[in-house]
């Protein structure tokens, strides 16, 4: 075998430095590396790339090859490469390659399920990508680009042409939903791995253990985070004694958030941070909030749960099969309710049950997660 797997699916995406696709990518790599697979890597020199990725590709002879400089079908031609695998899918036309073996995880079908927003418009910094948040999501951009390219990927893999594997329960239900020609066709489930990390660093100026609510991924309007804001915000309007903030990571453009609150003072708002400052403030939260509209797994929670954190979080897509009854769940699209949410967790009794939950479901997923990764690499090695 002569696999090519693809990095630029574990650099940035859209507005996203890190995104849950790359992380997934990412333990993919390292779990290759530990295995001791021979492999090369298609990569994007004008995106960054982790520098302990480029020193692992050095120190284990692993070629890295350039899409600057060849398309991807110009890698695989040049180098016989029979096998390719790539952790995130992409429908850009450069990417729809002619190989032997075809292998991609598809984690579901967002594009598809998440309705349009024009906050996305507000999110969006450059020019570039404010246009793609025009039409991104709208019933004309799914019907007539997203469906149809789709479409042609249910029917390579009806054909038996591409081999997928996907993350969670509901992605395969829904992926069969939307194309119901795979509904015969097995997609194996191997749940998306995590890698243990320790946290590092220092919190927050102003920010104490304990004495704050944590959000993440600010930098995406489908993370839900500006309801949530809002609800934390409305919160200490009512209770002006309570001594909390909320802080919130990957804030790329904090305006959007700070332009709709009363008490800005307690609000911390940081751009994307390291991984082990993430680990850290997962650690020292008070309490998790997760309102993303839209999860194909959803590893957030999983990291405050490790650490006995209690986890509000939106009861859609696959996070309630991911947390179980571990979590305590809110209708995403309602500010008060996931208001309600945190007031809930105010409680001690409350507090304590979901944490003693938490440590418990981390456990068990962290076990399936761990045997699905060794599937999920015989699978990608066709073992």
């Amino acid at each position: 075998m002569n696999l090519l797997f693809n990095l630029v699916a574990v650099q940035p995406i859209h507005s996203a430095k890190f995104h849950g696709g790359g992380s997934y990518g990412e333990v993919i790599f390292w779990a290759l590396v530990k295995r001791g697979a021979k492999f090369s890597c298609a990569y994007d020199s004008q995106k960054y790339l982790a520098p302990k990725i480029v020193e692992a590709c050095e120190k284990h002879g692993i070629p890295l090859y350039d899409i600057q400089k060849r398309s991807p079908q110009q890698i695989i031609d040049g180098n016989q490469i029979d096998t390719f695998y790539t952790p995130l899918y992409s429908l850009e036309a450069k990417w729809q390659i002619q190989v032997k073996r075809f292998v991609f995880t598809w984690h579901g079908v967002r594009a598809l399920e998440l309705q349009y927003s024009p906050l996305g418009i507000s999110f969006a910094k450059k020019f570039g990508q404010k246009m793609e948040a025009l039409v991104r999501y709208r019933a004309s951009w799914k019907k007539y680009f997203y469906k149809p390219k789709y479409a042609e990927l249910a029917a390579r893999i009806a054909k038996g042409e591409v081999q997928t594997i996907t993350v969670s329960e509901h992605s395969c239900a829904s992926i069969k939903a939307f194309f119901p020609e795979l509904l015969d066709k097995e997609i194996p489930v191997f749940y998306s791995p995590m890698t243990e990390v320790e946290g590092k660093g220092n919190l927050p100026a102003g920010v104490l253990p304990k004495k704050f609510f944590l959000l993440t991924s600010g930098a995406r309007w489908e993370k839900n985070n500006l309801r949530a804001v809002k609800a934390f915000d409305d919160l200490i309007s009512i209770q002006p004694n309570l001594d909390m903030k909320l802080v919130m990571t990957g804030a790329t453009n904090p305006q959007v958030y700070l332009k709709e609150v009363k008490n800005r003072d307690r609000f911390v708002l940081l751009n994307y941070v390291e991984t082990e400052e993430l680990e850290l403030l997962h650690e020292n939260a008070y309490a998790f909030v997760f309102p993303s509209l839209n999860e194909g797994f959803g590893y957030p929670p999983m990291q405050s749960m490790r650490y006995g954190v209690p986890v509000a979080a939106s009861g859609t897509t696959s996070i309630p099969e991911v947390c179980g009854d571990a979590a305590i769940f809110f209708d995403p699209y309602s500010v008060s309710e996931i208001e309600n949410r945190m007031i809930q967790l105010l409680d001690p009794e409350i507090y304590k049950k979901y944490s003693e939950r938490g440590l418990a479901r981390y456990a068990e997923v962290h076990c399936r997660q761990n045997e699905d990764l060794e599937k999920t690499i015989d699978f990608i090695l066709n073992l």
